[in-house]
């Protein structure tokens, strides 16, 4: 019983370590975000770059495999034929 006592004990001395650990790995991510999100629009690229990681997020959530597909191929045809991606979409919405 002395075992499962100090296994829990540890656990539970580990808990904010462990919460450390996830806000700094999230802090990075939204950093590196936020980074990519100001370099793009100072560098002038279409708001449609964010539209490719929401439509991957939808295949991702049904079948994984098609949503990294999904998510390369829109980022090569946004970021080498952003005129016909933004055609496309306004043609889509409009």
């Amino acid at each position: 019983m002395a075992i499962v006592a100090n296994f829990f004990s540890n656990v539970i001395k580990a808990i904010p370590v462990l919460i450390a650990k996830v806000g700094t790995v999230l802090l990075l991510i939204f950093t590196v975000g936020m980074a990519a999100g100001y370099f793009m629009a100072v560098g002038g690229f279409s708001p449609v770059v964010f539209l490719v990681p929401v439509l991957a997020m939808l295949v991702m959530w049904y079948r994984l495999d098609e949503g990294v597909f999904a998510l390369v191929l829109l980022a090569l045809l946004v970021f080498f034929f952003p005129d016909v991606v933004n055609l496309i979409f306004s043609a889509a919405l409009g």
